[in-house]
């Protein structure tokens, strides 16, 4: 062993350290589900701003959209960093607010509160694959990470991923994940800030690199008049930024923050800076098309590093890499628990107390975990893995949803053929066209149609089912 790999090793090991004794810690807080769940709602700016932004910036950005930039440039990663910070902005602008006045806990409670919870309990089917697929992404990256760095296998690098996680995110719930969020969004910003300004500093300068990048590869948008490529563009944009409005890990962290003010702009700063730091890994990924021509793998960034920085900024990069990816394992295992705890168990066994609603949300997160290894060993290709895993919101349950928030004649009849049809017609469009058509934007397309015309004929102008409450909506 090198004494590079005994280094990074120990290095890792203080690093899981400290963020399980944060979870630790964070326990002592857990009082109830409001606690595990979304903090008792009382994180303030910093801590608001910093986990959201690091559930973010995960593996997908950090590994996947470095290595995707290296092979297709700026065109090939518009659903994430772009796409993602796109859908923080719209988040805090036109959603945030209805969310924190409903003082729910999980994006199901609003299915349930404006349609009924047999609504809620169809919605819930389709969400935990969701969250399964994107921590097996988060975990195939840390693997990855550790396998190309120290010569540790990858299955045994995910399993030391998966157990250091599941003991901090069990122990500490959304006090944890914030908390570990913040420390590591720090840490994300200064390892990424030196990485970059080494590796140009030592061949020529950023500027000096960038022109010898090929045009098309810095392209923003398609430089084509063909309909399907600008079609493919607008699915690589609303696939996040349209698909992740609705999700548990950013309604939680919304429902967190101590009022709705910093609900709100949390969210919009968050997505801003998003904008800028997520970028840095895709220059990374696009300088890396010069610096090392025919490269192959997952791992670009740890072979610039490597080749490009000395043994404490190789380091340091690491522990950048996995402060993002672990900071989105977290969030990606909480999610789905919440889900299961709070709304799946309360619907087959009733009058369930909050004891017991919290012990399932705990419970929960070692098993979705031990699941979601299955999924990381299975699959190879991260930034492809997450994008399938939001493609399943934004075709099922995007529609439904801002529907259901600002269309009051929404009905639980539309809702339903919207999430049904628009997952259906993704699936299937997948089957019958060839890989290059935008099957993602037609489910899409498919479920706003159920949702709006099935909602006309059933005419229930209360968008509420006999078993739903009133819920405020606005006309949008």
């Amino acid at each position: 062993m090198s004494l590079q790999q005994v280094w990074i090793i120990v290095g890792v090991v203080f690093y899981m350290a400290i963020m399980l004794g944060i979870g630790f810690w964070a326990s002592r807080k857990v009082k109830d589900t409001a606690d595990y769940i979304i903090a008792g709602q009382r994180l303030s700016w910093g801590l608001s701003i910093g986990t959201i932004f690091a559930t973010w910036f995960g593996a997908e950005t950090c590994m996947g959209s470095a290595t995707t930039a290296y092979s297709k440039g700026i065109l090939g990663v518009i659903a994430d960093p772009f796409g993602a910070g796109l859908c923080l902005i719209i988040s805090g602008v036109f959603f945030a607010g209805h969310f924190y006045k409903l003082k729910i806990k999980t994006v199901i409670d609003f299915f349930e509160l404006r349609f009924s919870k047999r609504v809620g309990m169809l919605v819930s089917l389709f969400y935990v694959p969701v969250y399964i697929g994107w921590i097996g992404a988060q975990m195939l990256a840390f693997g990855t990470v550790l396998h190309a760095l120290t010569g540790l296998g990858i299955e045994p690098a995910i399993f030391i991923s998966a157990l250091v996680v599941i003991i901090y995110t069990y122990s500490g719930g959304m006090w944890a994940d914030a908390v570990t969020d913040f420390v590591q969004m720090g840490f994300i910003i200064v390892c990424f800030g030196i990485v970059v300004y080494n590796i140009s500093s030592t061949n020529g300068g950023l500027i000096n690199i960038i022109q010898q990048i090929p045009k098309e590869k810095l392209h923003f948008y398609p430089h084509t008049t063909s309909g399907l490529e600008w079609m493919k563009y607008i699915e690589a944009w609303i696939i996040v930024g349209f698909g992740s409005l609705g999700g548990q890990d950013l309604v939680s962290r919304i429902m967190s923050a101590k009022n709705v003010t910093v609900a709100r702009w949390s969210s919009v700063i968050a997505g801003i800076l998003y904008w800028t730091v997520g970028l840095l890994p895709v220059m990374l990924g696009i300088v890396g098309f010069i610096l090392l021509p025919n490269y192959t793998g997952e791992s670009i960034l740890i072979d610039l590093s490597i080749q490009y920085l000395p043994l404490p900024l190789v380091a340091l990069m690491v522990g950048g890499l996995l402060s993002a990816i672990m900071s989105s394992v977290d969030t990606a295992m909480l999610a789905p628990a919440s889900i299961i705890g709070n709304n799946v168990v309360p619907f087959f066994v009733k009058d369930v107390d909050d004891k017991t609603k919290l012990f399932w949300c705990k419970i929960m997160v070692p098993i979705l975990g031990i699941v979601s290894l299955f999924m990381a060993l299975y699959f190879q290709n991260i930034y492809e893995l997450c994008l399938e895993s939001w493609t399943v919101l934004l075709t099922s349950f995007t529609a439904p949803l801002a529907f259901g928030l600002f269309w009051k004649r929404t009905t639980s009849a539309g809702v339903i053929a919207g999430a049904v049809g628009g997952f259906i017609a993704w699936i299937a469009g997948g089957l019958l066209f060839p890989a290059e058509y935008p099957t993602k934007l037609l489910g899409f397309v498919v479920s706003v149609t159920l949702v709006f015309l099935i909602s006309l004929i059933t005419n229930d102008r209360q968008g509420n089912s006999p078993e739903g409450v009133s819920v405020p909506v606005t006309e949008g």
